[in-house]
């Protein structure tokens, strides 16, 4: 007996869905003009989107990292954002080096010296067009960040972090995606093989040279959970600008142009937050497109643009329409069962923060 020996490899895109729903309302394809195509497009796209307002789909959330400055009391978030659903403060350590590199380069130290007010850049040189440090006992890097320097216009930057354990011999460890940045900006990412070495740089591969205000090769994994609050809460806070260390609780803005508020405002430079947001569900994009979401939500999906547009072609049978409808109600309630971590749940009062 022969098997396909694959999995993941049937693929569905818009058009095939399109014309599977058509067939199911008991249409034709003759009959599918590009009318009702783009009807069905649009249909689509409303289902997607509607299944943000179910609760919490497992693959729209993502790790995100930010900085923040001082006296800094708001993160912008992407527009794409629907919810923030954990935040954590992160605590930054740049571990005493006992050497900055390139030796050779008066700006080294700077690069890495957690100035307070982050204001001497270090630029590099086209012969070494990197920055490092050495540990004399071999050291587990867990986030890396910079600081822009581009006070007259913007910086594009294109990182590899990379490791060596000689000093001579180096090896990629991450690469990092190209960014534009803004003056001041900060951009932090996770390392998430964090073996121990003795060397370590962050080296453009584009640029001739580069300048920023500041650079961190972070050794500490301490996160501190952010409380929530809400509007009424934070709205009624007497100090919005009240500073400390470190922020406690947060309030997350669900506007068109989301954004996320601090309490308490940062007092220094160098702060970092994790956060895991909901994405909004992609676009439909062309007849070509396979929409993003995992193979077991397809049944689903199908079902349901079955019946929207069973209800909106015309001389549609009204028992057809109902059958349709219980298959979609169905499939949604197996899909919406099955999409959890089935990690076990119990509940207990959380008075862990104070909220005012």
């Amino acid at each position: 007996m022969a098997y396909s020996n694959t999995t993941g490899q049937t693929t569905i895109n818009v058009d095939q869905l399109i014309s599977y729903a058509f067939r199911d309302a008991g249409k034709t394809a003759e009959e599918m003009t590009p009318e009702y195509i783009g009807a069905a497009k649009q249909a689509l796209f409303y289902n997607l989107q509607n299944l943000s307002n179910r609760g919490v789909n497992l693959w729209l959330l993502q790790n995100q990292l930010y900085g923040a400055l001082t006296q800094q009391q708001q993160l912008v978030l992407p527009a794409t954002t629907i919810d923030v659903r954990e935040a954590n403060w992160v605590y930054v350590q740049n571990i005493q080096a006992s050497a900055y590199l390139p030796l050779d380069n008066p700006y080294s130290p700077a690069a890495f010296d957690l100035s307070p007010t982050l204001s001497t850049p270090a630029t590099s040189t086209a012969l070494e067009n990197w920055f490092g440090s050495s540990y004399q006992q071999a050291q587990s890097v867990y986030y890396v960040g910079w600081n822009c320097y581009a006070p007259n216009s913007t910086q594009t930057y294109n990182f590899v972090f990379e490791y060596s354990d000689d000093g001579i011999n180096w090896f990629n460890k991450a690469t990092f995606p190209s960014i534009t940045m803004t003056d001041y900006q900060w951009q932090y990412y996770n390392i998430p093989i964090t073996d121990p070495h003795l060397f370590y740089r962050l080296r453009e591969t584009v640029n001739p040279t580069f300048s920023v205000r500041q650079i961190v090769f972070s050794t500490s994994q301490q996160v501190i959970p952010l409380a929530r609050l809400n509007r009424d809460d934070y709205w009624n806070l007497p100090n919005k600008q009240f500073p400390a260390v470190r922020s406690l609780q947060y309030w997350f803005d669900r506007t068109i142009e989301p954004s996320m508020y601090l309490w308490p405002v940062p007092n220094n430079d160098f702060q970092m937050f994790q956060l895991i947001v909901e994405k909004q569900m992609q676009d439909v994009g062309s007849l070509t497109n396979q929409i993003y979401v995992p193979d077991r939500w397809l049944p689903c999906i199908q079902a349901q643009l079955s019946h929207k547009l069973a209800m909106q072609l015309p001389a549609v049978d009204l028992q057809r329409i109902g059958y349709l409808e219980q298959q979609a109600n169905k499939l949604f309630q197996h899909a919406s069962d099955e999409d959890r971590d089935k990690s076990p749940i119990y509940f207990q009062p959380n008075i862990s923060y104070y909220t005012r």
